[in-house]
């Protein structure tokens, strides 16, 4: 609810609470069924009331200022967070396939551009330089030979290192292994490496010290388990406890590239830091006005990649069958070694993309060699990233053979059969979706972003209020008719709840749907149900609490509609006890939910999709709970003031309302969950083409492949380059969903 006046936060729920009320008293008035019937429809419409309570106050997440953790349980935040990241990225080394047994070696040595900042305070004083000024700064490395760049690291005077180079020449690739090699091997007092996107970030609207707190709950969720307090996060970037690796500063706007160096500089959180960043972007960056070099940064470049490590970097990856098909590339490569085809190949990108798409799917790399098709290294690049997903799903099948009983879970297969046209065409949008929203991130909670808001309100409003309408109608009347049976009464009853149903359904769908949009300031973060009293009892009784004060004066304002409208009761004592009863339920239900409502933790990262699952099961898990507790609320009070008689029967008709107000919860107090938000956007977009029914499995399917990586509980392309050449191609698919005519469609791959 970011963005509204307080006043406004008041006046948008109460007026929804007294715009449905006006509705069911006026439903009652011109409804001719009889007492009975009118108190059902009332109790369903409380119901939808209820419903639309939880979704908006959920919105109003009060912070407590100033708490933080202690020094113990920054440590033991610390402790797991090292764990996290360790596990994390063993993991991704191998979907990427950087430890392979002969990797190719990438040289880096300090950059020769004027970025960088005096030696003597990004060194420690050496005795030539310090005495006769004599040498320079030293940062020469190789990527096949890492424990020797990470004690190169561990010498410069404040830790400070920047990584530049063209695009694809492995920047992130060493980044990534210099965090692996900083964790396998930790030193006392080394803080605890992180990598982090850079993307969507500006110091000016957020300080290094917000953003960097931020990512850290985002990217690691467990750091906010009770178990670290109340504030770990801020504990460890507050304590310097992390090296913050920061990736690809040149995916940020012009403008904002210098503001986020002088940030860094001015930053007292950051002493130590890696950042990534091209190399043209990043000698603008510190040339414009107002630009700085990063204090006390080293700055490396890679060396071009040599011809004679391209060629043996090939050969061992051929198989034996597979050399004499390469014959001619290979001579190609020692021949012309200034060619556009040597000069593609001379990035560990295109050697990777070749790998896929050639070496992988055993196809002739003999068109390769073509200088008229592909006259340029560009051209080159572009075709291998064209036919990079295609190549690669249709060369990987599926791990799952059901006629082996010893089949098991391969790390580097899908787990399912894809069309690999359709896979690709899916994948342009995801990227063209990334694109158009300025992130690199994917997050399957912001999916919604995707489809027009309106139709999104429009669509789920109808849709949420026939279902709910039809449900409470048809379960309200048709119990009443079989507790009070007579002629016709059960056919009158259904009528009526065709009829009612959806009217009610409808409003109060689009009315929900109005409100939600209209409080829809704060994005949704995944959740999972922690039922653990162990420590928790004080924030149990806290939520309890809160429960009771937002919904006892809902309980007592449904009681007064019903007790004025249907006439349950002449007594106003019993319209009290109603309201206290059904407000209490209500109330201790909400804070129960409320309590149970914890972002996600465990001993391992977060995937995508397993923080997918666990929102959507807490989701449908408390609306259902929900639901059943209110409605046994409304039987037993309902009885006990002489609205049914009998136990019994109050306690028939309560679960019968508990089923109705199941599926209410479910539909609108859940609809609000970041799983049905998401549930509901691929739904939309399946409609149009533009998305699987299962994405989260393909999306799974392709990290698994190595298209996508995984940091913490979002995805991102392997690469930028493959993203925005995805995201180009979506441009040029057609309405009707069919690949277009390229130049260098996977057809072309001739197959040997």
């Amino acid at each position: 609810m970011r963005g509204l006046p307080g006043w406004r936060r008041v006046a948008v729920p109460v007026a929804a609470v007294a715009v449905i009320i006006a509705i069911s008293y006026a439903l009652a008035e011109l409804s001719e069924s009889d007492k009975a019937a009118n108190w059902a429809q009332l109790a369903s419409v409380a119901l939808g009331v209820l419903a639309l309570i939880p979704p908006v106050v959920g919105t109003w997440r009060e912070r407590r200022p100033g708490r933080t953790s202690t020094p113990d349980q920054v440590d033991r935040a610390e402790q797991a967070l090292r764990v996290l990241v360790r596990a994390q990225w063993r993991e991704e080394i191998l979907i990427r396939e950087l430890d392979e047994p002969s990797p190719l070696p990438v040289r880096w040595r300090i950059s020769g551009l004027d970025v960088m900042d005096q030696d003597d305070r990004v060194d420690r004083p050496r005795f030539l330089r310090s005495w006769f000024g004599l040498g320079r700064v030293r940062f020469d490395g190789r990527t096949d030979r890492m424990p020797e760049m990470a004690g190169r690291f561990r010498k410069l005077a404040r830790r400070r290192l920047v990584i530049l180079g063209e695009p694809g020449m492995g920047k992130t690739t060493l980044a990534v292994l210099l965090l692996r090699e900083l964790l396998e091997d930790p030193q006392a007092g080394d803080p605890v490496p992180v990598l982090l996107s850079m993307s969507g970030w500006d110091p000016e609207a957020e300080s290094v010290h917000a953003w960097l707190v931020r990512r850290l709950r985002e990217n690691y969720s467990a750091l906010r388990a009770p178990d670290f307090g109340p504030d770990a996060a801020r504990g460890l970037v507050a304590h310097r406890r992390i090296l913050p690796v920061l990736d690809g500063l040149d995916e940020l706007p012009d403008k904002v590239q210098p503001r986020v160096i002088t940030a860094l500089n001015a930053a007292p959180t950051t002493e130590a830091v890696i950042l990534t960043c091209r190399t043209r972007e990043y000698l603008t960056a510190v040339s414009l006005p107002g630009g700085d070099v990063l204090a006390g940064g080293a700055v490396i470049e890679p060396r071009p990649v040599k011809n004679a490590d391209v060629i043996a970097y090939v050969r061992n990856r051929l198989a034996p069958r597979q050399a004499a098909d390469w014959t001619g590339l290979l001579s190609a490569l020692k021949n012309d070694p200034d060619g556009p085809l040597a000069d593609a190949l001379s990035t560990p990108l295109a050697l990777w993309l070749l790998g896929k798409v050639y070496i992988e799917t055993h196809a002739d790399p003999a068109a390769l060699c073509d200088t008229a098709r592909f006259p340029t290294a560009e051209a080159v690049t572009e075709h291998l990233l064209d036919n990079l997903v295609q190549a690669t799903f249709a060369a990987t099948p599926p791990d799952h053979d059901p006629a082996d009983p010893h089949d098991h879970d391969h790390p580097f297969r899908p787990h399912r059969a894809w069309d690999p046209e359709d896979a690709r065409r899916w994948l342009s949008f995801v990227a063209h979706h990334m694109s158009a929203t300025g992130t690199r991130d994917f997050r399957w909670w912001h999916l919604h972003r995707a489809v027009s808001r309106r139709w999104s309100t429009l669509v789920g409003g109808v849709t949420v209020g026939l279902t709910v309408g039809l449900t409470v109608g048809l379960t309200s009347d048709a119990i009443v008719a079989l507790r009070s049976p007579h002629e016709g009464s059960l056919w009158n009853a259904l009528l009526f709840g065709l009829a009612g149903g959806p009217v009610g359904g409808l409003v109060g769908g689009l009315t929900g749907g109005f409100i939600l949009e209209r409080l829809k300031g704060s994005t949704l973060e995944p959740a999972y149900a922690n039922l653990r009293l162990g420590g928790h009892l004080r924030r149990l009784a806290g939520q309890l609490t809160l429960g009771l004060v937002l919904v006892l004066p809902v309980g007592m304002l449904a009681a007064f509609a019903l007790w004025r409208v249907a006439g349950i009761s002449s007594e106003v004592g019993d319209f009290i006890f109603f309201g206290l009863v059904v407000g209490t339920v209500g109330g201790l239900t909400l804070g129960l939910n409320r309590w149970v409502t914890t972002p996600l933790t465990s001993d391992r990262p977060q995937a995508p999709l397993i923080t997918l699952r666990r929102d959507l099961q807490l989701v449908y898990g408390r609306s259902l709970t929900f639901g059943l507790a209110l409605g046994l609320a409304f039987g037993i009070a309902g009885t006990l003031v002489n609205g049914f008689s009998g136990l019994l029967r109050g306690v028939e008709a309560g679960v019968a309302f508990g089923i109705a107000g199941g599926v209410v919860f479910t539909l609108t107090f859940g609809f609000t969950g970041a799983s049905s938000i998401y549930f509901v956007a691929v739904s939309m977009l399946r409609l149009r083409g533009r998305t699987p029914r299962r994405l989260m499995s393909l999306l799974e399917d392709a990290h698994r492949m190595g298209l996508l990586r995984q940091a913490g509980p979002v995805y991102q392309f392997r690469h930028a380059k493959l993203q925005d050449r995805l995201a180009q191609l979506h441009q040029r698919y057609g309405t009707a969903g069919n690949a277009p005519a390229s130049p260098h469609d996977t057809r072309e791959v001739e197959r040997s």
